[in-house]
């Protein structure tokens, strides 16, 4: 009997491990399922605010100009007449500890340079495609071709000189006849005009800008940039966890703040980004 109740204890103590194991491992699910989520949806956001960023930029070479704002628990809904409607998302601070809670992003935005064109950036360098730096708005399309000229026109035919009169028999008893007239001279034909040149080619639309594309690496960790629309990706060498948002800044949005201000000018909407650049846009109802 005692050594079946020794069996008995050894058996509970093994089931109560199996099950202490069960309950860590499932936490461990948890944890790396909430991670996944919190770096997905991290992902999605980032690329949001490029594109968001891109048609603020794009609005302003246009002079497009915003027609409503609509805010709500989770940010802004902005319309614009031409470019249409953008969804910016109020950023969350960055959290410090457990389940990969504190992940982050690079900082992508844009600079304008002194030939007046807009720039992305990828923490404060600019960001590089072919060796040139990659244009944040509209790219200028190429020329027209020139029209073909217009085949000059032939010559006219020149008219021909009128036959020369016969001359009259001799009269009876010896008169003269009279000389035949000389025919008049054939008008001579107008030269035919020259053909008209063809007209130039219109120039070509301003071609849509390349905007970068991030994604995590699964296999690493590290955030990966594209500049040619998903076709290869390189690091950034910036980790999507491990560090927690500076100073209260909202850790995971390129765009921090959306203020509708108003002056004697009328109302317009600023956007700040993460670095500081500032856009205003013109707020116009449609009422």
């Amino acid at each position: 009997m005692k050594t079946v109740r020794i069996l008995l204890l050894a058996a509970m103590t093994m089931m109560g491990g199996a099950f202490q194991s069960c309950t860590d491992y499932q936490d461990e699910i948890d944890a790396l399922d909430y991670r996944v989520t919190v770096l997905e949806n991290l992902v999605k956001r980032v690329n949001s605010d490029i594109e968001s960023i891109r048609v603020i930029i794009d609005a302003i070479d246009d002079g497009d100009y915003i027609t409503n704002v609509t805010r709500n628990d989770e940010g802004c809904i902005i319309t614009f007449a031409k470019q249409g409607a953008i969804v910016i998302k109020n950023g969350k601070d960055g959290e410090k500890g457990e389940k990969g809670r504190d992940a982050q992003a690079p900082d992508i935005s844009v600079v304008q340079d002194s030939d007046g064109q807009w720039y992305w950036t990828l923490n404060g360098q600019y960001i590089l495609a072919d060796g040139q730096r990659l244009r944040a708005n509209g790219k200028d399309g190429k020329d027209g071709k020139d029209g073909v000229d217009g085949k000059d026109g032939k010559d006219g035919v020149d008219g021909k000189d009128g036959k020369d009169g016969v001359d009259g028999k001799d009269g009876v008893d010896g008169k003269d006849g009279k000389d035949g007239v000389d025919g008049k001279d054939g008008v001579d034909g107008k030269d035919g005009k020259d053909g008209v040149d063809g007209k130039d080619g219109v120039d070509g639309k301003d071609g849509k800008a390349v905007s970068p594309q991030l994604r995590i690496n699964s296999e690493t960790g590290i955030w990966e940039i594209s500049v040619d629309e998903g076709k290869t990706w390189i690091s950034t060498g910036t980790p999507a966890t491990g560090k927690d948002g500076n100073d209260g800044k909202d850790a995971d949005s390129l765009i921090q703040s959306v203020v509708i201000t108003t002056t004697t000018e009328g109302d317009s909407v600023t956007f700040t980004l993460s670095n500081g650049v500032v856009f205003s846009v013109p707020l116009k109802s449609t009422n």
